[in-house]
C-alpha cells in the first residue's frame, strides 16, 4: 500500500512534509516517515515567505480600510453640513412668506 504525502501542520515541524499511513482513522497503522531531511525542508521557509507577504497584505488593506473610514466620517459630515444649510435655507423662505402674508394683508 503506497503512503500519502501529508504536510505537518505541528508548531515544531510547521509545514514539514512526511509519509503517513493513509488508512481511515479506526484501521490505521502506525507508519511515519519524514518526506525530506530537515534541513532540506525548503517549505517551511516557503511558508514563511507567505506569511511575511500576507502580513504585509493584511497591514496594506487595514490602513486603506482606516484611510475609507475617514473619508466616510468627511462625507458624513459634509452631508450633515448641506443637510442644515437646506433646513436653514427653508426655514428663511417659509418665515419671509408668513413676513409678506402679515404685511400684505395688515394682519
Amino acid at each position: 500500500m503506497r503512503a500519502p504525502i501529508c504536510i505537518s501542520n505541528r508548531p515544531w515541524s510547521r509545514g514539514r512534509r512526511f509519509y503517513g499511513c493513509s488508512q481511515l482513522e479506526e484501521n490505521r497503522c502506525n507508519f511515519f516517515q519524514w518526506y525530506d531531511k530537515e534541513e532540506d525542508n525548503g517549505v517551511v521557509e516557503d511558508l514563511k515567505d507567505d506569511l511575511e507577504m500576507l502580513q504585509i497584505k493584511i497591514r496594506k488593506f487595514e490602513i486603506e480600510n482606516k484611510e475609507l473610514k475617514e473619508l466616510v466620517k468627511s462625507l458624513k459630515a459634509k452631508s450633515v453640513k448641506r443637510r442644515n444649510k437646506a433646513v436653514f435655507y427653508k426655514l428663511a423662505f417659509f418665515t419671509s412668506w408668513i413676513v409678506y402674508v402679515l404685511v400684505k394683508f395688515g394682519l
